[in-house]
């Protein structure tokens, strides 16, 4: 039986078995071409041929592919659908060599933050993309492949490569761990005057409590929360005891604690 593309694609994928026969009378099984496929030398370093046209140059021998018998079982042969011509070898050199045939490639460039839905492209037999689902290893990847800022066990902040680039006191800047310290300060601070005092929240869902917020000069203002978006802001029973956080932590701190993180 004589190579052919049909004959090819049919071992490569499985639905055929059977033995090469070589020239020399020496017999193979069907793992050889797909071994010559994978690049993979099967008996030493070679010269692989098809039907006495060159396939995987090398060294040390020349294998020659006369004949194919398929194996026990399998699919039914119709001889006359694997005579040899010049056109099925070259259709078989070309993915020897690691290369498809050109005129049945295609090439698709994906966007950044898409993938292929391998599934939704499966069901409408055509390329379906969609939105990259991020995770935070991504995030970090991106943030810090060069230099990152982290705290030490003491809250001093240090910088430099990492190889723990998803530890959570992981910061792009030296700023954005001082501020998130000064908040656990102040955090720190209202959960000591408080002193055990837990606000109620009224019929609009926000807290009954007093806050701090930065104003538009950059001071520091009070006011009871009067929405629901200001929950989650650092909360005091009172003015009073608002007033003296401050007193207790200084104005810079509190303003750090204050600032709105993510843009900096």
């Amino acid at each position: 039986m004589e190579i052919n593309k049909q004959l090819f694609e049919d071992i490569l994928s499985g639905k055929l078995r059977g033995t090469f026969v070589l020239k020399n009378g020496k017999k193979f099984n069907d793992r050889l071409l797909t071994d010559i496929y994978n690049a993979t030398a099967v008996v030493g370093k070679a010269t692989y041929y098809f039907n006495g046209k060159p396939i995987v140059s090398d060294y040390n021998g020349i294998l020659d592919i006369v004949d194919f018998i398929p194996g026990i079982g399998k699919i039914e042969i119709d001889p006359e659908m694997y005579s040899y011509n010049e056109k099925d070898i070259q259709f078989i050199e070309h993915f020897i060599k690691g290369h498809h045939m050109k005129e049945n490639e295609l090439t698709i460039e994906i966007p950044n933050g898409k993938i292929v839905d391998w599934d939704e492209s499966k069901r409408q037999n055509k390329i379906v993309l969609k939105d990259k689902q991020l995770t935070y290893m991504d995030v970090c990847k991106k943030l810090f492949r060069n230099i990152a800022y982290y705290t030490d066990l003491n809250g001093k902040i240090n910088s430099g490569c990492t190889d723990y680039i998803t530890d959570p006191n992981n910061a792009t800047n030296r700023h954005q761990l001082k501020c998130i310290l000064a908040k656990n300060m102040l955090a720190n601070v209202a959960k000591y005057l408080n002193d055990g005092w837990k606000p109620d929240k009224n019929c609009n869902g926000h807290f009954d409590a007093w806050v701090l917020y930065l104003t538009s000069n950059n001071d520091i203002g009070y006011g009871m929360i009067t929405n629901c978006c200001e929950n989650n802001n650092i909360l005091f029973k009172s003015f009073e005891l608002a007033q003296q956080a401050i007193k207790i932590l200084g104005e810079e701190t509190v303003k750090l604690a204050l600032e709105p993180l993510g843009i900096q």
